[in-house]
């Protein structure tokens, strides 16, 4: 068994120091944090379908820092403030995803810590 590793990428705000980790690798599997569109310049995009591409691209970048490939995401976990708005979040989803798809969660949650954000999306993947 492997020890675990953080894992960070360019671009992609850091976590808040001492309470996680953006990605870590053990034992060949990427487990990536929520991302979410926020960040310190502010959030990238105003609809949740802007949002979720940016959470996505976040998500499939750490995969790759961690040595990994998109297809090879096996799980994601997707958090929205409007369950009503999903389609938003399948249109980015369909656009990042093709051939097996991830096996996928999406629950409808109150609120982020940023009112702006309106989607996060947590992933795993196999080395």
């Amino acid at each position: 068994m492997s020890d675990p590793v953080a894992v960070t990428a360019e671009g992609i705000p850091g976590p808040v120091p001492g309470l996680f980790s953006n990605a870590i690798v053990c034992d060949g599997i990427v487990y990536v944090s929520g991302q979410h569109a926020g960040g310190p310049e502010g959030v990238v995009g105003e609809t949740m379908y802007e949002q979720a591409q940016e959470a996505l691209r976040r998500v499939v970048a750490l995969v790759e820092a961690a040595g990994g490939r998109k297809e090879r995401i096996t799980k994601i976990s997707v958090f929205v403030t409007d369950m009503a708005r999903k389609d938003e979040v399948g249109r980015a989803r369909r656009e990042t995803f093709q051939g097996v798809l991830p096996a996928a969660t999406m629950m409808e949650v109150s609120a982020f810590v940023d009112p702006a954000l309106l989607v996060e999306i947590e992933a795993v993947a196999h080395l």
